[in-house]
C-alpha cells in the first residue's frame, strides 16, 4: 500500500491560489511526489537504520527492505508538499523562458527548501514503527546522523 504524505490542503497551506492556473487535478503529481519522498528515504536513511540493527552479512543482497507504512507519515508532510511543487506542479506552470518566470523561481524555492527539510527531518530521528507494536518509541526514532564524517 502506498502511504499518503501529503494532500492537496496541505499544498494550498503554502500556495492558496495553487488550483487557479487551470491544472486540473492534482492527484498524479501528489502520488509521484509521494513516491518520490519515499524512494529518498529508502535511499538516504533507510541503509543506516540496518546498519544499526543487523549484523553485517545481512546487508547488501540479503537486506531487508523499508516497509513505508512503518513511518510516521506527518512527519514527511512539509517534504512532500515542497517536492510536490518544486519537482511536479511548478514545472509545469513555467514557461521556462531565459530571464525566468515566477513558477521558475518559487520551483527553485522549493527545491532548495525540500533538501533543507528532508535533512532537518533525517537530523531529528525518522519516526520508524520498527517492531510494528503500532507505537513509535524513543528507540524507533533516535537520529541515525550526529554530526559524524559518512564514508
Amino acid at each position: 500500500m502506498a502511504i499518503s504524505l501529503c494532500t492537496l490542503s496541505d499544498i494550498q497551506e503554502y500556495e492558496p491560489d495553487i488550483t487557479d492556473y487551470g491544472l486540473p487535478s492534482f492527484d498524479n503529481e501528489i502520488t509521484r511526489a509521494n513516491a518520490d519522498v519515499v524512494r529518498d528515504i529508502r535511499v538516504k536513511w533507510w541503509p543506516t537504520q540496518q546498519i544499526g540493527l543487523y549484523d553485517i552479512n545481512y546487508l547488501g543482497a540479503n537486506s531487508i527492505e523499508m516497509n513505508e507504512d512503518l513511518l510516521t507519515a506527518s512527519q514527511w508532510t512539509t517534504a512532500a508538499v515542497y517536492q510536490v511543487l518544486g519537482f511536479h506542479i511548478l514545472p509545469k506552470l513555467s514557461k521556462f523562458e531565459v530571464d525566468g518566470d515566477v513558477f521558475q523561481n518559487k520551483m527553485q524555492y522549493y527545491r532548495k527548501e525540500y533538501e533543507r527539510e528532508f535533512d532537518l527531518v533525517l537530523r531529528d530521528g525518522v519516526e520508524y514503527d520498527l517492531d510494528s507494536s503500532g507505537t513509535v518509541e524513543n528507540r524507533e526514532k533516535e537520529p541515525q546522523h550526529y554530526l559524524r564524517l559518512k564514508r
